[in-house]
């Protein structure tokens, strides 16, 4: 045995901390306009033609309105509005109208600093008073209590007048600043301290809480120096951001309003926060939140860029639309984070200190489990094509579904396997929507229900609205895996456990874990696809409304995903289409027919269109369920065991899952999951003296290997390689390595933690 001192790799982890609010804040601008734009700033658009173009050419378009456009049947006369009507129909119209208006106040006020023109701040100024006149800045059908619609009024009042500052007589701007403060600021203020509001607690309405705090902070800002209690409020909104990033963003930087609301909340407070930095000189960027962050969109962007995953209220069957793009514009700009260059590379923000910036993740784990909300990112790499598995087993409430345990799978730049966004809600639509109560019906069902869904119906109905978990998870060098418990969410079931392995590049194994209630209850698998998605069974298409027993499931796009039966070898998949639902997609229902208990096993991969080929077969386990696939120049075996050991052939491990490849070179890759042995017949993959996940991959002289101790271990790894270098990256000092060249095995003594091995040989 030989005895070599590893060169550790120190990853010093990053400490967070909050900076203290001061009771006084300094004034870095003490003139105005200090939010949108400073003065210098307007010089150099001034001097830009295109800009000042761009500038005229949105304010011609905005002073020719005579009315609001947001919806047809429900508006306010411009440029003076009047206090909007009366309305009891259930529908928040005044977001939308508020948002309008937003708009218009923001782009009359920027066309007149750029192009100097009377007759776009004459419009704005007729605009700036009407709604400063208004009784409230919140629908009267809300009661009393601030809502978006207070946001969009609040914002487009305070960077209006913060541009038009010294251009408004005197008499105008006290006006206008008096309705800021009083039916903005104070009003929000106000609410904030009253802890049965949501304005107090970013639990109950979580963007929300956001957005309206958010407009506290930018009115503090724009009023610091003028109104005495702009420093108040000021300080509240920054307690209120802190608030939000420590318990709503969580330890990983999850959302769990998933990105269309998460950004809305998450872009908001950047705005305030970068404001803040810029005017009063408070940094928020240190916050444990931010320096996670990045992490959220990087993880369910898709690899060709362009869409994010989008679970519950967010964005459609094509995806959800980049989000967080202010985050990580500030992270850019403040941090100079590569990450957040890469990822607004990815959503189509390329620009010269972007492209300078941005590298490719590659020293990132491919999976991530994010836990306060659950979701999981499994990907096949950091390059511009690949494919992308998200699953989720999390919130039902704040602008989530019933969709435990679905997941979605994106090939290079589109998804294949597919969830249908935002949702309809069962309710009254204005009749601009042109929705019948039987097209809300039917779209709801699809939308928010398990229906529309890649999870299981049980006697054809889906989820209660209760919460999964995923209750397990290991990223290794090796393979990534996660397993998804719904079992709570169907009155039928005792137990539904969604075992997902990915063994990137090449294909992901599901394993669906099922027990019924006792009864034997009929159990269907869905897949969903987009409208211009092609299904096809066993190579040939089946049309809308027919079915067919086969083993294999091939959606087809640009690109192609193909789900391939293992246990049980076949089964009857039916082409369905939802009325009234066309624009989501179509789907396929996958019936196991009745069952009591057992685990269906199938192998997905995804691929350029016409290019992928799985083999796979069954293999005998005992303690738990195994399948075999065709890899590279070897033969994978992935298995689970929900009893904690399983012998499959020559292998056996005592773990929760493993995947050994069996090739002519011997194991050139393996991985155990949350297990303490794994064995090739005489040999010895890994072995731990504490359960331990743990992976490695061997290809010609270089071995990597990743190991994740929840407590203090010995741990040993299959390695042929002969050392002649070896790196061991998560430790904080040199650590001694032994090497058994007889056995092949590498062996470290290891603190808690997560550990990368690199052997390079001679």
């Amino acid at each position: 045995m030989s005895r070599l001192t590893a060169i550790a790799i120190v990853y010093a982890a990053i400490a967070c901390g909050v900076s203290a609010m001061a009771d006084d804040f300094a004034l870095l601008r003490p003139d105005h306009p200090r939010l949108e734009l400073t003065a210098e700033q307007i010089d150099e658009l001034r001097a830009d033609p295109d800009a000042v173009a761009a500038a005229r050419a949105l304010g011609d378009d905005i002073i020719a309105r005579t009315r609001t456009t947001v919806y047809e049947d429900y508006y306010v006369s411009l440029p003076k509005p009047d206090f909007p009507p009366e309305h009891d129909d259930g529908w928040p119209y005044w977001t939308g109208l508020g948002g309008e208006l937003r708009r218009y106040m923001e782009g009359t006020a920027r066309a007149w600093v750029l192009t100097g023109e009377r007759k776009y701040i004459a419009w704005c100024r007729d605009l700036m008073l009407a709604v400063a006149g208004w009784r409230q800045w919140t629908d009267p059908w809300y009661g009393r209590q601030p809502c978006l619609d207070t946001h969009h009024l609040t914002r487009g009042m305070c960077v209006a007048v913060d541009l038009l500052w010294h251009d408004l007589p005197d008499e105008d701007r006290a006006t206008i600043v008096g309705a800021i403060a009083e039916k903005g600021a104070q009003f929000i203020a106000d609410y904030g301290n009253d802890g049965a509001s949501y304005v107090s607690e970013p639990d109950a309405w979580p963007n929300g809480y956001a957005m309206i705090n958010t407009e506290l902070g930018v009115a503090g800002l724009l009023l610091l120096g003028e109104d005495e209690r702009a420093q108040a409020w000021l300080a509240q909104a920054l307690d209120k951001a802190r608030r939000f990033f420590d318990e709503q963003g969580g330890v990983d930087g999850g959302l769990v309003e998933g990105f269309g609301y998460g950004s809305a909340a998450v872009d908001n407070l950047m705005y305030l926060v970068r404001k803040a930095d810029a005017i009063a000189g408070v940094s928020l960027l240190d916050n444990r939140y931010l320096s996670q962050a990045i992490y959220f969109p990087a993880y369910f962007v898709v690899p060709g860029g362009g869409s994010v995953a989008n679970f519950g209220d967010n964005g459609g069957p094509a995806g959800c639309s980049p989000a967080l793009l202010d985050m990580a514009r500030a992270l850019v700009e403040v941090q100079g984070s590569s990450v957040a260059a890469w990822y607004l590379r990815k959503a189509g923000q390329s620009g010269p200190e972007i492209d300078a910036l941005a590298r490719p993740p590659d020293d990132l784990p491919l999976a991530r489990h994010f836990r306060d909300i659950d979701w999981v990112a499994m990907r096949s790499g950091w390059g511009d094509s690949g494919s992308l598995l998200a699953l989720k087993s999390g919130h039902v409430a704040h602008h989530n579904h019933l969709d435990q345990n679905s997941f979605i799978l994106a090939w290079n730049d589109e998804w294949l396997l597919t969830d249908p966004g935002y949702q309809v809600y069962d309710m009254a639509y204005p009749p601009g929507k042109n929705l019948t109560r039987e097209m809300v019906v039917a779209r709801h069902e699809y939308t928010y229900g398990t229906l529309g869904h890649n999870a299981i119906l049980v006697d054809g109905y889906g989820q209660e609205p209760v919460r999964g978990h995923v209750t397990g998870f290991a990223t290794t060098a090796a393979m990534d895996y996660a397993v998804g418990d719904a079992s709570e969410c169907y009155p039928g079931l005792s137990r539904w456990l969604r075992h997902v392995v990915s063994v990137a590049p090449e294909y992901c194994v599901i394993f669906d874990e099922i027990a019924t209630d006792g009864q034997r209850r009929q159990i269907e698998l869905l897949l969903h696809t987009s409208p211009d998605g092609q299904f096809a069974v066993d190579d040939r298409p089946l049309p809308v409304g027919e079915r067919r027993e086969g083993q294999e499931a091939t959606v087809t796009r640009r690109g192609e995903a193909v789900m391939r039966l293992v246990e049980p070898e076949t089964m009857v998949f039916e082409h369905r289409q939802q009325p009234h639902c066309d624009a989501y997609g179509h789907y396929l229902s996958a019936s196991a027919g009745a069952m009591g208990e057992g685990t269906i096993a199938w192998v997905m991969a995804a691929g350029p269109r016409g290019g992928v080929r799985l083999a796979t077969r069954p293999a005998q386990c005992e303690g738990g369920t195994a399948v075999q696939v065709r890899a590279g120049d070897g033969t994978d075996t992935v298995a689970i065991s929900p009893d904690g050991s399983a012998v499959v052939g020559e292998i056996s491990f005592a773990g929760a899952a493993a995947m050994v490849r069996e090739s002519r070179l011997g194991a050139p890759r393996f991985g155990l999951v949350d297990g303490t042995s794994l064995t090739l017949g005489e040999a010895t993959l890994v072995a731990a003296s504490a359960p331990v996940s743990a992976g490695a991959v061997t290809q010609g002289g270089l071995f990597r290997a990743t190991i994740t101790c929840a407590e203090a271990a010995q741990v040993t790894l299959h390695c042929p390689v002969e050392p002649g270098m070896v790196r061991v990256a998560g430790i904080e000092s040199p650590v001694d390595v032994s090497f058994d060249a007889d056995p092949a095995t590498v062996t470290l003594d290891l603190l808690a933690g997560s550990f990368r091995i690199e052997v390079r040989a001679l």
